[in-house]
Order: C-alpha cells, then structure tokens, then sequence
C-alpha cells in the first residue's frame, strides 16, 4: 500500500510558499505543459513510495481537490505522464471520484490498448492521434 499527494519535491517550496504559480502566472491550461510545473502528482509520488511488487495489479484510488476552492475536480483522471507511469508500475485499476459520489474505473489495459490515445492506426502506420486542445 502507498499513498501519493500533489506538492514539490522534497525539501522544495510550494507555489504559495514562493508566492507565484507558474502556471498561472503564464496563463498555462490545466492538462497542458507539466514541464513547467514544479509539482509532482499524486499517482507519480504514490508509484514512487510503493515497492515494484506491491504495485503489480493492483488498484490505485485518486481523488483531485481544487486547492482554493476545496471542491472535487469533476475531469480528474491521470494525465499522460501519469498514465505512462501507472502502465509501467504493473497497476491494473485506478478508480476516480469524478464530483460528489460519481466513480469511475479506469482499466489500465484499455490505455495500453489505445496507445494512451495518443497514437492511431491509419493506412498501415501509426501516427499521432490529433484532438481539439493539443
């Protein structure tokens, strides 16, 4: 069993500890250009506490709460780097609250079936999948 959370690395300030949010300082959408962001998500953090074993077909549960408002993310679900993660980590499930009693299960299999939804068979070859918002 692990646990995971959102927050910086260790030893490192937060957002509100330095006074500026990057993201938000740039203007940045949620879902896009993690790079700039000096968090570490919660899947990545709870991959990182766990042994290998302990994480192979198991079950990993995340909840996202808006820090300033301190309501459910209701379009919480992984991100890709995150879902590349869980994939190698040999986690099976992950199941999410979605808003106040919706829950959805995620079976880890399907990404990987989908190639995460970033690639798309076409004319005998994969290439990118294009989607609105990229």
């Amino acid at each position: 069993m692990s646990t995971g959370y959102n927050g910086p690395p260790r030893g490192t300030k937060n957002c509100i500890e330095v006074g500026v949010c990057a993201r938000e300082l740039l203007n940045i959408k949620q879902g896009e250009k993690y790079e700039i962001c000096r968090g570490v998500h919660a899947e990545q953090n709870a991959i990182i506490h766990a042994s290998r074993l302990d994480m192979l077909k198991s079950t990993l549960f995340l909840v996202g709460v808006e820090a300033k408002t301190r309501e459910v993310v209701s379009n919480t679900e992984p991100c890709k780097i995150c879902k590349r993660m869980i994939i190698n980590a040999g986690i099976e499930k992950v199941v999410v609250l979605k808003s106040a009693g919706e829950i959805v299960t995620f079976t880890v299999q399907r990404w990987i079936d989908d190639n995460i939804d970033e690639l798309e068979y076409v004319d005998h070859h994969w290439q990118p999948k294009i989607k609105a918002g990229y």
